[in-house]
């Protein structure tokens, strides 16, 4: 293979998830999850923006909700295997059992892994049309979107692997996946709520947000780099932004009896639309044949991502989408003899739409061509980065009770809840995080006349997940091609697992050989805090 081609596939290569570095977790804010997310009914502060905006309702004066839940992610990947023997090259590791390696990422904005998620509510109404509430606020989806992979060492430590670093260095065995990534998206969002009858609001948003992206991920820099050497890898680096990212949600409560309130909440896509900058770097083995070649950018006539592309900051685009879903709950309310509320419990369930092609799948495209010494080029064209995911359903159990102290009143809340795998068997990756989760959490507040503080802590537990098979990497000899090791290999829609991307050819003629063969393990720790006033 000519190093042009080596060229043209690592800049075509997987940026893989590039905004969510997992699924949703119960909440958002100390209220919301310290019930586990049983929340769709009750929630009566500035939580309810994304929970349910017919929750405003019940909010008082103008009210102020400041709230977050910190979040840190724990995540190991045993690939299953060796390292392969490289041909003509003499490789220390090769033969050894691949290590463990696991996400070493640090928060940007938090304290060290633990990054909070904000929620920022103004609400208020206005004497002319008393039943209408409306509020300002600003969040972010509950996930974790950071990525770090490191190689976990004898004495305990992690060290990060460092492309065409140490060339005795065993390479990481999740670079095909994902090796570092940050992402950020934040929602300014508008939102109302109107009391409809006594009994009965609804509630409605709107909004436009900003996303940010940093990723790094290694690719083959040769369609036939089945033994993995790094020297024929490809490291690609993107950095992408998207400053108009809409989305809008609707609910309801509706309280039949004094003691029984039933809430629904719908939310929409969130479609992602980045552009930035992308560049590579090769290994010292990739192509072949020594011909000399020049990564340039499309003319600007042809771009499709944006004009002004140069080399080494060539212009990129990505297209993800974070799914609509759906929440419908129930709540029964502990009545004292004043018929105010004592405590209450709730059941919810939930849907979040993981399996439209559009939240499974990204598109990668980079606006550049390979030019060689004699002239001409051979333009870059998308790609497609497969996660294989299904719809998640959820169910959430939590609830609350109030002690009376003085004046004012203490609250311990608690709830648990299960949510569904997003990866269907085998298709389980390092860049997202696709377990089921069974959430478990507590929390407290107190409630003076004019404000309420409110703490909470939680644990995301996850099985261990096994991606069974023993398919990578492969032996060069094509009677040694396919996961069994007869020389079939399986059709393209029947594989399990994601195959390195290589754009030289069409998907089914792709090599097969999944980077994720192995056991993962996982999990989340969050301290939640808050506080609402309201005047």
């Amino acid at each position: 293979m000519t190093r042009w081609a080596a060229t043209f596939v690592i800049l075509t290569g997987s940026v893989s998830s590039a905004f969510a570095g997992g699924m949703y977790l119960p909440g958002p804010g100390a209220i919301t999850t310290s019930r586990a997310g049983a929340a769709v009914a009750s929630v009566d502060t500035g939580e309810a923006i994304v929970v349910n905006p017919a929750g405003l309702a019940k909010t008082e004066g103008w009210t102020i909700t400041l709230s977050a839940a910190a979040i840190d992610y724990a995540m190991t990947f045993a690939r299953r295997g060796t390292y392969d023997a490289i041909p003509d090259v003499d490789l220390p590791y090769e033969g050894q059992p691949y290590p463990v390696v696991e996400d070493g990422s640090k928060a940007a904005l938090g304290i060290g892994g633990f990054q909070p998620i904000p929620v920022i509510t103004v609400t208020g109404s206005f004497a002319a049309v008393p039943k209408l509430r409306v509020a300002l606020g600003l969040y972010a989806p509950n996930s974790y979107p950071y990525r770090d992979l490191c190689t976990r060492q004898a004495d305990g430590g992690c060290k990060p692997y460092e492309f065409n670093g140490d060339p005795n260095a065993a390479p990481n065995p999740a670079r095909y996946d994902v090796v570092k990534r940050s992402a950020a998206l934040f929602m300014p969002t508008l939102a109302a709520s109107y009391r409809v009858l006594p009994n009965l609001d609804i509630g409605a948003r709107a909004g436009v947000g900003y996303s940010t992206l940093k990723s790094s991920v290694h690719i083959w820099s040769s369609p036939g780099n089945v033994v993995e050497d790094v020297g024929g890898d490809g490291l690609l680096e993107v950095e992408a932004s998207d400053g108009f990212v809409p989305a809008y949600g609707a609910g309801f409560t509706y309280r039949p009896t004094p003691n029984l309130e039933i809430g629904g909440n719908y939310s929409s896509e969130i479609g992602i639309r980045a552009k930035g900058t992308a560049k590579s770097t090769l290994g010292p083995r990739s192509g072949s044949g020594g011909i000399e070649v020049m990564v340039a950018p499309v003319p600007d006539e042809v771009a499709q991502c944006a004009k002004g592309g140069r080399v080494g900051a060539l212009k990129a685009c990505i297209t993800a989408e974070l799914p609509r879903s759906a929440t419908l709950g129930a709540r029964y309310k502990f009545l004292g003899k004043d018929k105010k509320e004592r405590g209450d419990v709730e059941l919810d369930v939930g849907w979040e739409n993981w399996g439209n092609p559009g939240s499974s799948d990204f598109a990668v495209k980079i606006d550049s061509e390979i030019q060689t010494a004699g002239g001409g080029g051979v333009v870059i064209r998308e790609n497609i980065v497969r996660h294989g995911f299904q719809d998640v359903f959820n169910v959430r159990l939590g609830g609350s009770w109030r002690f009376p102290v003085g004046a004012n009143t203490l609250i311990a809340r608690g709830g648990i809840g299960y949510d569904t795998a997003a990866a269907k068997p085998g298709w389980m990756r390092a860049d997202i995080d696709g377990a089921a989760r069974t959430t478990v959490a507590l929390g407290g507040g107190y409630r003076a006349k004019r404000f309420q503080v409110d703490a909470g802590f939680g644990m995301v537990f996850e099985p261990r997940v096994d991606n069974t098979g023993e398919c990578n990497p492969i032996s060069p000899m094509p009677a040694d091609l396919g996961c069994n090791r007869d020389g079939v290999q399986d059709p393209f829609g029947d594989r399990i697992g994601p195959d390195p991307i290589n754009p030289l050819l069409f998907p089914e003629q792709q090599l097969q050989a999944p980077v994720n063969r192995g056991v993962f393990e996982g999990g989340y720790i969050m301290f939640m805090l808050g506080a609402t006033t309201w005047f």
